[in-house]
């Protein structure tokens, strides 16, 4: 859905149901946006834009808007703000080329097997995904309840498994140890979310390592994922792993009582 003032002077938007039944409302999300502010437009043509989206949102009773825009458009990041939009995280867009010619840090020496999910690894994953993550838009929402953002991970991580991703773990004793959820588009590999059973952290750099060995034979040349840059030990991993950080992201929320 879009509403569109100018050729340069609109903002598309899609709903985002896995993020709606856990808040409870009709969530939606900017997939595009372009301002006045930016385009050297008359600047009352934002305030017609936001004043006609406040409209559409009422009329639908969206409770939820959300947004992530590269850091350097600043003006328009500052316009969002006037208009009720509040920061809520920084994220990096990440990405991995040449998955052929890759070499993984020679001190990273621990190896792990990976094997695709199963049935009997779903119930540890949904515990894993309720209890163990706690950067991305929702957990660093300060607006959202914790118990909310538990509910949307848990609801995340049963759509991954019921065919929306592909899932791999290491097994440990008997059960998923660590796993990658992840995408496929042609030679590109979208890694979507990944963790470790808690006290296990150790076998993260194993983790993405087995991962990208796998991709790599399976002939992926290039993977991309997205991640908080509050999460501080996430960064400093894909730092190691030689990922190139490629583009800042700022989120903004807006919530409509």
């Amino acid at each position: 859905m879009e509403i569109v003032l100018a050729p340069d002077v609109f903002v598309r938007m899609r709903d985002t149901p896995w993020d709606a039944r856990a808040f409870g409302r009709p969530t939606r999300d900017i997939t595009d946006l372009m301002l006045a502010c930016e385009t050297g437009n008359a600047v009352g043509l934002d305030d017609d834009l936001f004043h006609r989206l406040a409209e559409r949102l009422d009329a639908d009773g969206v409770g939820l808007v959300t947004a992530r825009l590269p850091a350097d458009r600043r003006a328009a990041i500052g316009r969002l703000q006037a208009a009720g939009f509040r920061y809520v995280e920084t994220a990096y867009r990440l990405g991995l080329r040449n998955l052929g010619r890759y070499e993984p840090p020679a001190r990273i020496t621990r190896r792990v097997a990976l094997r695709e999910a199963v049935a009997a690894d779903h119930a540890a994953l949904i515990e894993q995904a309720a209890d163990s993550f706690r950067y991305g838009r929702f957990a660093e929402d300060p607006q959202i309840d914790p118990a909310l953002n538990r509910r949307r991970q848990i609801d995340w991580m049963e759509g991954l498994l019921a065919g929306r991703a592909r899932v791999w773990v290491a097994e440990v004793d008997g059960g998923p140890g660590a796993f990658m959820a992840f995408r496929t588009e042609g030679a590109e590999a979208d890694l979507i979310l990944a963790g470790t059973r808690p006290k296990l952290g150790i076998l993260a750099y194993p983790l993405w390592i087995a991962v990208i060995d796998r991709l790599r034979a399976e002939g992926i040349e290039r993977a991309r994922t997205v991640i908080s840059a509050a999460n501080l030990g996430v960064v400093n991993l894909y730092g190691t792993l030689g990922f190139r950080f490629e583009e800042a992201l700022v989120g903004l929320h807006l919530h409509r009582s």
